[in-house]
């Protein structure tokens, strides 16, 4: 895991130095405390940061083979780089190294830019190959590592986060309005968006080349979940495929010549984890994080786990201040608005990790695959607005003929709109109304993130949950969870691996049909989440798995009181006109929303105070 720059300089005759280097290179030492590197071709520059974890001694970057033809600066991890160097080897390749970046650029000498359909990993990397004058950049499947890129007046740039680009003299810091619609919805900003105008992130499963002189020459998306449900195959063999992949998948994602362990919230997914790991090893540590408050608590479930288990338990408790005190340093790692509060315990979890451990598996995944959020029961109901007590016996054929008689409210099909409003902190009329009216004017009524994901998802004649589920890969998944996870942990210098989002993993579950993940039961009552629930009942109790679901947030209603910090800056910034956020909204329409108020949206308010400090800072 590190961190990656570049600049490529539209004139071929200014010469990129280390001195244009060092600044945006520097700013994410914090990704790579192991080493540093620069190199330089003329108009051309590639920087690099290192956290050491396979070939600890070899694999400095950037790096070069070929007599320097080839050259990598390269963020992740290819868990299947030692089959992939047999593979070369057979070929007639020679490696001098013995770790996966060298395995990286001989399959782009070999394949060229279909070596990243080869990959199972997680990445972001830039290689310049000097015959061809060309510069491929490729991100992975899901987004897992970030790319991010500038398109200025005069040169290229590429980095790892955002907040690199405003270290080069000639970044100009322009506010892309319409990407602060999409932030007022979501409370991220989903690619390729972010919240400067030609600045851009690579979507997960793209890559883009581009000529010597900055140019883009292609841009292609390499990868899409493909849906393709078969029905032949029974809910028991398909919960013992997915117990299989997970295992399998476990032991790719724990490959690494330093020590590592794992995250286990006490939820369904990191215990699954954890104990797929403790079968491939003794004394796993195990890390979770508690809460002050116990409805956000899910330490005594954690704890039932590390005991069935032998997991070597390390439980982090966090209160209210030391969680507010960390949250300016989170907006400036962030570089743009982000209002995903759990970002502030997993900076804290990933903190006390890095004590330990420099390499951690989660959990993360796992509701996009299976159908774990309730945003999907909801999208569902629109479908079928209530359900009989037969809703899954034999009977339903018939009834759906007479489905007016059948159930109280005539269904329809979901709409995309339908979804958005769903998943949304302001919904889309709201959103309309917040913005002032000569700002809107400046939206790109043409843009959406979700419009041609949601045209592919039809094109695809996606059934309604399956829909939900491409739509989260495509946006919620790396725009939030995984940024979430890989600023706060690299913060951290932590490398954070994630079995469940994994190509193999995620092209298994394309071929399950949508009722053995997310079905109404006999009673009309959801069951989410059914696969992994029944492998999670093989492991542990019954009333481990049949519990409501939590999530990993936090109590937000106890921050934002009046007489907290938090909720007293609040009302400050809504009350003072010269308060920032009313340079782009309403100020009635935003304090219609939160003064004088019974039942406040506490999502909504964390979200306008991250925004109101990230514009102050």
């Amino acid at each position: 895991m590190c961190g990656i720059s570049g600049i490529i300089n539209y004139d071929i005759s200014n010469t990129v130095s280390i001195e244009d280097l060092k600044p945006i290179t520097d700013v994410i030492a914090h990704r790579g405390p192991d080493g540093f590197g620069y190199w330089q071709h003329n108009n051309i520059g590639f920087g690099h940061r290192r956290l050491s974890i396979i070939d600890l001694e070899g694999s400095k970057q950037p790096m070069k083979i070929d007599d320097d033809k080839f050259v990598i600066t390269y963020n992740g991890e290819i868990y299947n780089y030692l089959e992939l160097k047999k593979e070369l080897q057979k070929l007639g390749f020679t490696f001098k190294t013995t770790g996966d970046t060298e395995v990286i650029l001989k399959s782009y000498q070999y394949w060229g830019e279909k070596c990243v359909e080869k990959f199972r990993g997680m990445f972001s990397f830039a290689i310049a190959n000097i015959s061809k004058s060309e510069i491929f950049l490729a991100r992975d499947h899901f987004g897992i590592k970030p790319l991010v890129y500038y398109q200025g007046e005069n040169f290229f740039m590429f980095g790892s986060e955002i907040q690199q680009f405003s270290k080069h003299k000639d970044f100009i810091k322009s506010i892309n309005v319409t990407a602060l619609s999409e932030y007022m919805k979501f409370g991220y900003i989903p690619a390729p968006l972010t919240i400067y105008n030609n600045l851009f992130k690579l979507e997960p499963g793209n890559y883009i080349k581009l000529n010597f002189e900055g140019e883009i020459i292609e841009h292609k998306e390499y990868y899409d979940i493909q849906f393709k449900p078969d029905y032949k195959v029974s809910y028991h063999d398909w919960v013992e495929r997915v117990e299989e992949a997970v295992d399998i998948s476990v032991k790719y994602h724990k490959i690494a010549d330093v020590p590592y362990g794992t995250f286990l919230s006490g939820g369904i997914d990191s215990s699954i984890i954890a104990s797929s790991l403790a079968k491939e090893g003794k004394n796993v540590d195990a890390f979770t994080m508690g809460f002050e408050n116990e409805a956000f608590n899910e330490v005594p479930y954690a704890k039932q786990v590390a005991e069935k288990y032998n997991l070597n338990h390390h439980i982090e408790y966090i209160d209210m201040q030391d969680m507010q005190d960390v949250f300016p340093k989170l907006i400036k790692h962030y570089g743009e608005p982000f209002a995903d509060s759990s970002s502030i315990p997993t900076y804290y979890i990933t903190k006390k990790i890095s004590e330990h451990l420099p390499v951690v598996l989660s959990g993360d995944g796992g509701d996009e695959a299976f159908g774990g959020y309730y945003s999907y029961q909801n999208f569902l109901k629109i479908l079928k607005p209530s359900a009989p007590k037969h809703a899954y016996k034999d009977v339903l054929k018939k009834a759906l003929k007479y489905i007016g008689k059948t159930y109280p409210n005539t269904p329809r099909q979901p709409s995309l709109n339908d979804w958005i409003n769903l998943i949304s902190f302001f919904n889309i009329n709201e959103t309309n109304k917040i913005f002032r009216k000569d700002v809107i004017k400046d939206f790109d009524i043409e843009y959406s993130s979700f419009n041609k994901w949601y045209k592919k998802a039809k094109s695809q004649r996606l059934d309604t949950y399956s829909t939900g589920s491409y739509l989260d890969y495509k946006t919620y998944l790396y725009g939030d969870i995984l940024t979430k996870v890989d600023i706060a942990s690299m913060m951290n210098s932590l490398e954070v691996r994630t079995p469940l989002i994994d190509v193999d993993i995620v092209n298994l579950m394309a071929k399950i049909p949508s009722k053995h993940k997310i079905s109404r039961n006999y009673n009309g009552s959801w069951q989410k989440k059914k696969i992994l629930n029944s492998i999670a009942e093989k492991r542990f109790d019954k009333e481990f798995v049949s519990r409501k679901k939590q999530g990993f947030s936090i109590p937000l209603k106890d921050w934002f009181q009046p007489d907290n910090d938090f909720g007293n800056e609040f009302f400050k910034i809504i009350k003072n006109k010269n308060s920032s956020i009313f340079e782009y909204f309403n100020e009635n329409e935003i304090k219609s929303n939160f003064l004088n108020k019974e039942n406040i949206n506490y999502s909504k308010m964390f979200q306008i105070f991250t925004l109101e400090n990230w514009l102050n800072n």
